[in-house]
């Protein structure tokens, strides 16, 4: 049961990826195009950025997986965000999204993109709170899930231990 969740997150959060993609042509954002690439370029290049940081940081233990592989990883860009592979590619969306000029895919990036990130996010941390226990807890304490701009840590409960506490 579990690890058909854990598939399905992955697989949902690939899909509304891909179907934000398709969105993106449709509905343009009424901005000239030199506007929308002075938001998106650095939007892209900082999501690109983050996720290249990511995976130095991970080395061998990304993979797509929710279970940890070996050993909980807290340096790098881990260190300023529990989910920074999420954020950058929320960012690197939103930046495609304003590249494009697309509207709809600003929002679907919103309304469907980011709650499907959350939601593996939230799978991951339960599968990280069993797996390290009481240092995944000092980390939780340290460390934010996602940038505060982001407005997503107190709605979803991903903050202060929830996850590890709410374990069944």
């Amino acid at each position: 049961m579990k690890d058909q969740l854990e598939k399905k997150a992955h697989l949902i959060m690939l899909l509304v990826g891909l179907l934000n993609v398709a969105v993106l042509p449709l509905w343009q954002l009424p901005i000239a195009k030199a506007t929308a690439q002075a938001i998106g370029y650095p939007l892209f290049g900082l999501g690109l950025a983050i996720n290249l940081l990511s995976l130095l940081a991970l080395k061998r233990g990304f993979g797509g997986e929710i279970e940890p592989v070996t050993e909980l990883v807290t340096g790098g860009v881990y260190a300023w965000l529990r989910h920074p592979m999420y954020v950058s590619f929320a960012i690197t969306m939103l930046g495609l999204d304003f590249l494009l000029r697309s509207a709809l895919g600003i929002l679907f990036t919103f309304v469907a993109f980011l709650p499907s990130m959350v939601w593996r996010a939230r799978l991951e941390e339960q599968a990280l709170a069993r797996h390290f226990g009481q240092a995944w807890e000092d980390y939780v304490n340290r460390v934010p899930t996602f940038p505060a701009a982001m407005g997503l840590e107190k709605e979803v409960g991903l903050r202060d231990c929830d996850v590890a506490r709410r374990l069944p």
